[in-house]
């Protein structure tokens, strides 16, 4: 009697999905939701327009520029005084030189 409940279970639900179809999406979703998604300007904060300001092509190209220009100047103002900074870290290398004594060294401390 067990035995006939249970397969009378079963054969309910294989028969459940009999009248199962494919599952439709109203018209026009996905255009709402590509809407709905840009218009959620309002949850954007500071740092989000900051940087989507900071890389559009423009502030991005005159910025790489910018770094260019800097890293050339430096480089040119170094090579022009390189005489002087030669000079300069002889002189702070003999400031700065010390002996170094190690335990390695035998002392005759007996006279």
């Amino acid at each position: 009697m067990q035995k006939s409940s249970i397969e009378k279970l079963v054969d309910e639900t294989i028969n459940s999905l009999d009248g199962a179809g494919r599952a439709e999406a109203k018209p026009f979703l996905l255009t709402r939701v590509y809407a709905r998604m840009q218009n959620e300007t309002g949850s954007q904060n500071i740092w989000t327009r900051a940087a989507a300001f900071l890389t559009t092509p423009s502030v991005a190209l005159a910025g790489l520029l910018l770094i260019v220009i800097l890293n050339v100047t430096i480089i040119m103002q170094r090579s022009s005084g390189s005489v002087n900074t030669v000079q300069n870290s002889t002189a702070v290398k003999d400031e700065f030189a010390i002996n170094v004594v190690s335990i390695y060294d035998v002392e005759n401390l007996e006279p």
